[in-house]
């Protein structure tokens, strides 16, 4: 029996239709909620990056997006939001909307069986739906994305300043060139990883890709078994990617270990490598190396974690490959003294993403670190990102970078309602969220279904919460659903984590986000260096945005601040780093493809398609939709069976590809509950398929008459839908019953290498007059399999009470099954004792 993952959805198809609160110890000075300072010189100067009128100031990519007035909302009775009506098939959210490129002040978004279904100024009244929630002082945001965290060493304690500054990831982990091992431990338990996880929830995420994961509370995206029923294809978290675990450090060469292929990076929807993990020239030897051939792995699908050390050339690389980067820039900083160019990255068009990193050097939860980006933008990068760019970098950007902006991170019909309400709490549109604080969190819902927020909100009927538990944040009456939705509890969670799920003032130790190094930049700003990279003002080809020269590296990367173009402005800060008369074609890394339209609102992202002409208004542009029929947001194409099955259908559908397959009836299920097939009944042949689903939330029975939606996938030569959702249409009349019988075949036909075979798998099938052959025919193991007449396997897979105990020659009237393919063998899987027709000896 093998071992697959999947996850059974929970969205219905039919609706796609169109802690402790303590002072800070770690050494900072400023205690407002939000703020960065830095311990080492006592300097702050942490600005909002608004002006007092709320228009933000910064922002030098183009589509800042628009604000649309709505009908004012009425403020409500008491607390954040005035409810109505009971949980049903309908929830209407009314406050400020942060919808792709447009904010809809007194909007409002319909969800419908933990789907969106309008976004905009008028989605029907509070009595047209079964609940409603009026939130005039609020805002409503997707649910936050972390695209990089290592969970399973959440048991540890941050490091605050940190011991050192280090040059190279290697440094720290291996006490390489004259630095001690930075002490860490992991293997966190299964209640401190679910602890990081509500610490990332409190903080408005709803997803997150964290190299592991329980089931419960946040969608793992790079876990296939814990996507909290995502349809996507699971994300690729490679730490290693040049297999240099051993602590490998090259210069000028690319003799590493075992290295990713670029063949398995191509087969994935999101790949999210660690590249270029320091300052020097080791670091930017590894973007050398993983950037071109025999090792290029830069595609479209490719997210690189960290990329600190990198050049312009490199940056313009990735740009090129339509890559992306994940930032960390709390752990980036800690570590190594300062962060990724990102001011060079967003002006040549490399979209960014945000990624906590890991507690001991990076963010407690998103709010966390998008205090950090914001501090390093107002602080040190001349306010280049606006409020809603960097909004952006945990939602839509976040989106691309793990390979699911077709159904999360934007409010959009069609996708999963992960959504995070927030109390304005005195600020405007996206300043809202990056501004945030887990007692302003009012509200989250992943895929409709509560997990934390406002105990007013929670605890009403329009919510329908469950079994949630109450907690105190800093004054504010929350309640998390935590034994609700993981088999563990609230209490079990506090007395279990290392590090609070919470904190009211700066979090107690918490990483320093201030660029510092005690040899290049010991003094942060000063009156004569205004970005505090160590470089005077009159001097500094940037004098806003921060551009160190290292001299401490072991193989130094820069030997002068970089000027590529020789215009005497530094990269960073160079609208046109190549050009020195600065007459460049501006990019726009919010506009992947190019044609004019930005990401969030083009409906093909990723295929330039300036007319955006979309013949069924399915928000799927008609350049990149295969369907002939609406299906927005991760809603499959509707396919008959035989287009999946028979390579030679006109229409056939090759693996990878989404699908959803109508009245299909169970006719079995596996032994171990993980899977199931199922077939149309019409007895023609390429009319069966094998879904593996991991378990059986939906409790099918044999004779029930679903809707399968999923992913093709060629499982060892065995057709299979994987991260499929399953509705059941029709309840069997009589659970274990099938109207129709199983398909006579002779056993040769049907056996390896018949004609047959391939065309019937995974259909019911049955042979007559067939005599045990071979007895265990891979002993020594024991499978409980034996082989009858003409070479046809029979295994337990269906029926685990299946034992090898009758004798070659053992005659059987009939065997029925379904028929599968395993170890390169078709194999029918008998599923009870009935299936087994009159014998001297009983199999089982």
């Amino acid at each position: 029996m093998r071992i697959h993952p999947l996850l059974l959805l929970s969205l219905p198809l039919g609706l796609f239709t169109l802690s402790a609160c303590t002072d800070d110890t770690g050494g900072t000075t400023d205690d407002e909620i939000g703020s960065e300072s830095n311990s080492t010189t006592g300097d702050t100067g942490d600005t909002d990056g608004e002006d007092t009128d709320g228009t933000d100031t910064g922002g030098t990519n183009p589509g800042d997006g628009e604000i649309v007035e709505c009908d004012p909302l009425p403020p409500a009775a008491s607390g954040l939001c005035d409810t109505e009506g009971e949980a049903g098939a309908s929830l209407l959210i009314r406050g400020d909307i942060l919808a792709p490129e447009t904010v809809y002040r007194g909007g409002s978004v319909l969800i419908e069986g933990g789907v969106i279904q309008c976004v905009g100024c008028d989605c029907g009244t509070p009595a047209e739906a079964d609940a409603a929630l009026t939130c005039a002082d609020t805002v409503v945001s997707p649910g936050l994305i972390n695209t990089h965290d290592h969970i399973t060493f959440a048991n540890n304690w941050p490091i605050g300043d940190g011991p050192d500054r280090y040059e190279h990831r290697h440094d720290w982990r291996k006490g390489l060139n004259g630095h001690a091992t930075l002490p860490y431990d992991g293997g966190a338990s299964p209640e401190e990883v679910l602890g990081a996880e509500l610490r990332f929830v409190m903080g408005g995420a709803t997803s997150t890709a964290s190299a592991g994961s329980r089931s419960g509370l946040l969608r793992n995206l790079d876990s296939s078994g814990d996507l909290e029923g995502l349809q996507i294809q699971p994300a690729d978290t490679d730490t290693f990617p040049l297999g240099d675990s051993n602590g490998d450090q090259e210069s000028n060469s690319c003799d590493y270990g075992d290295p990713t292929s670029p063949n398995f990076v191509a087969g994935l929807d999101a790949y999210l490598p660690h590249v270029a993990e320091g300052i020097d020239r080791y670091a930017q030897n590894e973007f050398a190396c993983t950037s071109v051939d025999p090792l290029d792995l830069l595609e479209p699908q490719t997210s690189l974690v960290h990329a600190v050390g990198v050049t312009a050339d490199d940056v313009q690389a990735i740009a090129d490959a339509k890559a992306k980067v994940i930032w960390s820039p709390r752990s980036n900083v800690v570590l190594y003294g300062q962060t990724a160019p990102v001011t060079l990255m967003d002006t040549l068009g490399v979209p960014l993403a945000l990624g906590t990193d890991w507690i001991p050097s990076g963010s407690m939860n998103m709010l966390r670190e998008l205090a950090c980006a914001e501090y390093l933008d107002d602080v040190h990068f001349g306010d280049h990102f606006s409020d809603k760019q960097l909004w952006e970098m945990a939602t839509t950007n976040a989106a691309f970078a793990v390979g699911a902006h077709r159904g999360i991170g934007m409010l959009k019909v069609g996708y999963a309602a992960d959504i995070a309400m927030f109390a304005k709490a005195g600020e405007v549109d996206h300043a809202a969220v990056i501004h945030a604080h887990e007692s302003t969190t009012a509200l989250v819902l992943r895929g409709g279904t509560p997990l934390y927020g406002d105990v007013d909100i929670m605890g009403a009927a329009a919510i329908g919460a469950g079994n949630c538990e109450a907690l105190d944040v800093c004054g504010a009456e929350k309640v998390a659903c935590v034994a609700e939705d993981t088999s563990t509890t609230l209490s079990a969670i506090e007395a279990e984590v290392t590090y609070p799920l919470f904190f009211c003032d700066i979090p107690e130790d918490e990483p320093s986000c201030v660029p510092y190094r005690p040899v290049e930049f010991p003094d942060g700003v000063t009156a004569s260096d205004q970005d505090g990279d160590g470089i005077p003002d009159d001097v500094d080809n940037c004098p806003t945005v921060f551009n160190p020269v290292f001299t401490t590296a072991a193989v130094t990367l820069f030997d002068e601040q970089p000027d590529v173009d020789l215009d005497d402005q530094g990269d960073v800060c160079d609208p046109c780093p190549f050009d020195a008369s600065d007459s460049c074609a501006a990019a726009a890394a919010n506009d992947i493809d190019g044609d004019g339209v930005a990401n969030g609102v083009d409906n093909c992202p990723l295929t330039s398609n300036e007319g955006q002409a979309d013949a069924d208004l399915d928000g799927h542009g008609d350049v990149c939709d295969s369907c002939d029929q609406p299906n927005p947001g991760l809603l499959a194409c509707s396919v008959g069976v035989e287009a999946i099955q028979n390579p030679d259908h006109p229409d056939h559908v090759p693996p990878g590809a989404p699908v959803s397959i109508s009245g299909m009836f169970v006719t079995s299920i596996s032994a171990g509950d993980d899977g199931f097939t199922a077939e149309t009944g019409s007895g023609e042949p390429w009319t069966g398929i094998t879904v593996f689903t991991g378990s059986n939330p939906a409790n099918l029975q044999v004779g029930d008459q679903v809707t399968i939606a999923g992913t093709v996938e060629e499982y060892f030569d065995l057709t299979e839908i994987v991260d499929a959702s399953i509705t059941v249409d029709v309840p069997a009349p009589n659970p274990g019953e099938l109207g129709f019988s199983a398909k006579l075949m002779s056993a040769v036909d049907i056996a390896t290498g018949g004609a047959q075979a391939e065309p019937h798998e995974s259909m019911l099938v049955r042979v007559e007059d067939v005599a045990i052959t071979i007895l265990n025919p891979d002993a020594p193991d024991d499978y409980d399999q034996f082989v009858v007449t003409d070479g046809l396997w029979i295994d337990d897979s269906n029926f685990e009470d299946l034992e090898n105990t009758c004798n070659v020659g053992t005659n059987f009237a009939f065997i029925v099954g379904p028929l599968s393919y395993s170890f390169s063998e078709f194999k029918l899987l008998p599923r009870d004792a009935v299936d087994f027709g009159q014998s001297d000896c009983i199999p089982y």
